[in-house]
């Protein structure tokens, strides 16, 4: 039976976040591909497509759009959203 110490779980689990926090306060240290696409929540989308509220509840019923969604939090990642557009936009040509 292997029990592990507690105190030592957390105290790797605080050396990882405490080594995290150290890459950020230096980004040019960061692998860049590997980092996170533009999550935007509902108001930053819509300030960067110039829709309403509406459109953007609208073009999600209709599957037009990706997004995440856990409870009532939704996020969009841009790059997706951008290409999910554009796909449509070509194939109604």
């Amino acid at each position: 039976m292997n029990i592990q110490n507690p105190f030592a779980i957390l105290d790797a689990r605080l050396a990882n976040i405490e080594g995290l926090l150290i890459d950020l306060k230096h980004p040019d240290a960061i692998n860049l591909e590997n980092q996170p696409k533009s999550i935007l929540d509902t108001d930053q989308l819509m300030a960067k497509l110039g829709i309403t509220r509406p459109t953007l509840s609208k073009w999600r019923k209709e599957g037009r759009i990706p997004f995440i969604q856990v409870g009532s939090v939704v996020r969009y990642d841009l790059d997706k959203v951008l290409e999910a557009l554009e796909s449509k936009k070509r194939r109604s040509r």
